[in-house]
């Protein structure tokens, strides 16, 4: 199968993916992170998106207004890290911490978390 040029490249969708968990769990706006790094709250949806690359001054950049690593905004090339699995996570208000402290508990106490966890969800559907 020939290579797709017009195709948004995984990498740079997962990029995106992670500026705008970060950007989000630090509740800053699209205008807020542009103002930040210089440049338009449009470029920031286009990074967002993965239709822009995003360059490597302005990877270093973002990272930093996001109080992140560079690192932390790429995929593990090894497979799908903690963070990584938690970032859906991060997303949401608070989600963030909660994925830390859950990273933090002893098995025994995740498991009693997770059996919580799944109680509620089983109550919020009835």
């Amino acid at each position: 199968m020939p290579f797709d040029v017009d195709a948004i490249d995984p990498v740079d969708r997962h990029v995106g993916a992670r500026i705008r968990a970060e950007r989000t769990q630090a509740g800053l706006t699209q205008s807020q992170l542009g103002a930040a790094v210089g440049v338009t709250f449009q470029q920031i949806q286009k990074y967002e998106r993965g239709a822009n690359r995003v360059s490597a001054s302005m990877l270093v950049r973002t990272a930093k207004a996001l109080g992140v690593s560079v690192n932390c905004l790429f995929p593990d090339p090894e497979g799908q890290t903690d963070e990584e699995a938690a970032a859906g996570i991060g997303a949401f208000k608070d989600g963030r911490v909660l994925a830390e402290c859950f990273a933090s508990m002893a098995p025994e106490q995740r498991q009693l978390l997770v059996a919580i966890a799944r109680d509620f969800a089983k109550r919020d559907r009835r």
